[in-house]
């Protein structure tokens, strides 16, 4: 993956996003933190940084940079389709879609606790969810119904990392 200038300088590992959500990411390794200040000089443009997630268009990808759990940085670039866009509602921001063994995933990022975010997102879907499971939380994947796939959450720091399967 081709990454823009500034973040080519630093070290990356690439690896899932965790252990329930089987899509990789890229966590910054060094530095430890992102070096803001040279990020705004190259980016003045974009928004966010140390208090939410960044979020940058350069060329044609957008990228987001946001803290995961035990405080490592998770560098993702952003697809955007009409497709992805209605995926899911909610209190949720789209950050990339996949298709793997024929299965379409989508990818939201929140930055809300995990059972405030649940509770929001049953106002949307309370009809809809057929079942709960239970893999790193309590209730941490939705089976819905009518072929809407499921949902699987994941804590990561001070945000939630959905996955969408269809």
């Amino acid at each position: 993956m081709d990454l823009p200038v500034v973040l080519e300088d630093w070290s990356w590992a690439e690896q899932p996003i965790s252990s329930s959500i089987n899509i990789d990411a890229l966590f910054l390794r060094k530095p430890e933190i992102p070096d803001w200040k040279e990020l705004s000089q190259f980016y003045p443009y974009c928004p966010g940084g140390e208090i939410i997630f960044w979020l940058c268009p350069i060329e044609d990808t957008e990228w987001t940079l946001f803290e995961g759990e035990n405080g490592q940085w998770i560098l993702m670039p952003l697809t955007k389709s009409p497709a992805h866009e209605e995926s899911l509602k909610g209190p949720i921001t789209p950050i990339s879609g996949y298709e793997s063994n024929g299965e379409k995933i989508w990818i939201y990022l929140a930055r809300y606790p995990l059972k405030p975010l649940q509770t929001a997102m049953m106002s949307y879907y309370s009809q809809k969810v057929d079942s709960f499971q239970s893999i790193e939380k309590e209730n941490d994947v939705w089976i819905l119904k009518e072929d809407m796939g499921r949902v699987v959450f994941s804590e990561q720091g001070e945000y939630v990392i959905l996955a969408h399967y269809l």
